[in-house]
């Protein structure tokens, strides 16, 4: 009688292995990716609540728009502030993300905030028009 040889040789598995391996490689490339990018744009969207959340606050709580000191070279070598216009720039006040989060403006359900980062709420007029903005670091609030 002959015996019949069923199941896979050690090759056939050694192939099935390696072929799986490349397989989850490339999968888990992709997935941290992915992971990655929504981290950056949870942080992004982050900064933008503290920019509004901080700028309600000072609207409610200050009177920036009759400032009359103007805001000094100090606070942006403090806080690193590129790219703004001290011709345009009336006067400014730096809020803590503690403040907000006291006052009930913001909220931090991740955790990803250091309650004693700033954010610089300034003035902007160039004579025609006048609003409020707000400065916030990139590395504010990021994982």
């Amino acid at each position: 009688m002959k015996k019949k040889n069923s199941g896979f040789t050690l090759v056939e598995l050694l192939a099935v292995v390696v072929i799986l391996a490349i397989v989850v490689t490339i999968a888990t490339g992709s997935v941290i990716g992915i992971v990655n990018k929504s981290k950056e744009n949870m942080s992004r969207e982050i900064r933008a609540s503290l920019k509004e959340a901080a700028i309600s606050y000072v609207i409610d709580n200050f009177r920036l728009s009759i400032c009359n000191q103007n805001i000094s070279n100090e606070i942006y070598e403090q806080n690193n502030i590129q790219n703004l216009d001290l011709n345009t720039t009336t006067c400014a006040k730096a809020v803590h993300v503690e403040t907000l989060l006291k006052e009930g403006l913001f909220e931090d359900s991740k955790g990803v905030c250091n309650k004693d980062d700033e954010i610089i709420v300034y003035h902007y007029s160039d004579g025609v028009n006048s609003d409020f903005k707000a400065y916030i670091d990139d590395t504010i609030c990021k994982h």
